[in-house]
């Protein structure tokens, strides 16, 4: 049986090198995508500006959800107060934003 969470992960302006090593955390292939991925279209999204910000997606199947802010901890060093998770697990109807330097090491409700 599958649980999902949708996640949006904001990760400052650190850039590509630093999602690669995010991504470390997930089984190849299965890791966050940059919304500005060669991947995806050329402004895919919506508004009238390009993004001025790093953002990724991802939907993840029994996400470690603990596991992840711990890793984005360690991967964000000094810079781990700007980054910011939003998730919207199966079970609920809204996302939740998770500061990572202000989540407690305890499974977010």
């Amino acid at each position: 049986m599958s649980v999902v969470t949708n996640a949006i992960l904001h990760y400052g302006s650190y850039g590509d090198e630093f999602l690669r090593r995010v991504n470390e955390f997930f089984s190849a292939g299965a890791g966050f995508v940059s919304v500005t991925s060669d991947r995806l279209p050329y402004k895919w999204y919506g508004g009238t500006k390009a993004l001025e910000c790093d953002l990724a997606i991802g939907a993840f199947n029994h996400l470690d959800l603990t596991g992840l802010i711990d890793h984005l901890r360690k991967v964000g060093g000094p810079f781990a107060d700007e980054l910011q998770l939003m998730v919207k697990e199966q079970e609920h109807n809204r996302f939740r934003m998770i500061n990572i330097i202000d989540e407690s090491a305890e499974a977010p409700v």
